[in-house]
């Protein structure tokens, strides 16, 4: 049974979090494993406007979802799994996801522009754990992470 993707007003920024995160790896972990001395400027430059970016969409993001409210779409509602309360959880779980983001993304920038270029191992590790949850990210809007909602509501 295939659910169809999250369709909250976040859902675009999410998935743009984690392509252009997936994406990123690429050239960053060629870059950082054995043998490099340290992270060459047009990756850390590179890095540095994905974070901006995100920090930018996001904030947008959150202030269209806060000033225009929660507008739930309930047509076609045919059962406890199609209906407004999934489509609220849906907004609800965007909305907290949006909160933490704002308040992560500059934490991070703080955090890690102070850290040198030469520790190629730190932004290795760092590296293949943000592209292991930004493909558990894709999965989760791919796949909908609602699935486990429906089945709830089905024994109810």
């Amino acid at each position: 049974m295939h659910t169809a993707p999250s369709r909250t007003p976040a859902a675009r920024p999410f998935a743009f979090e984690a392509l252009s995160t997936v994406l990123f790896a690429v050239p960053m972990l060629m870059v950082t494993t054995a043998g490099h001395r340290r992270v060459p400027e047009w990756i850390q430059s590179m890095g540095l406007a994905l974070l901006l970016t995100m920090i930018g969409a996001i904030m947008h993001t959150c202030r269209s979802t806060i000033t225009g409210g929660l507008k739930l779409i309930a047509f076609g509602a045919t059962g406890p799994c199609d209906g407004v309360s999934r489509r609220l959880r849906q907004q609800s779980g965007a909305e907290r996801r949006l909160g933490w983001l704002l308040v992560l993304y500059p934490a991070a920038l703080v955090i890690l522009l102070p850290v040198p270029d030469t520790w190629v191992r730190f932004w290795f590790w760092s590296t293949l754990l943000l592209t292991l949850s930004g493909m558990f990210s894709l999965g989760m809007l791919l796949f909908g992470a609602d699935r486990a909602d429906c089945r709830a509501g089905e024994g109810s």
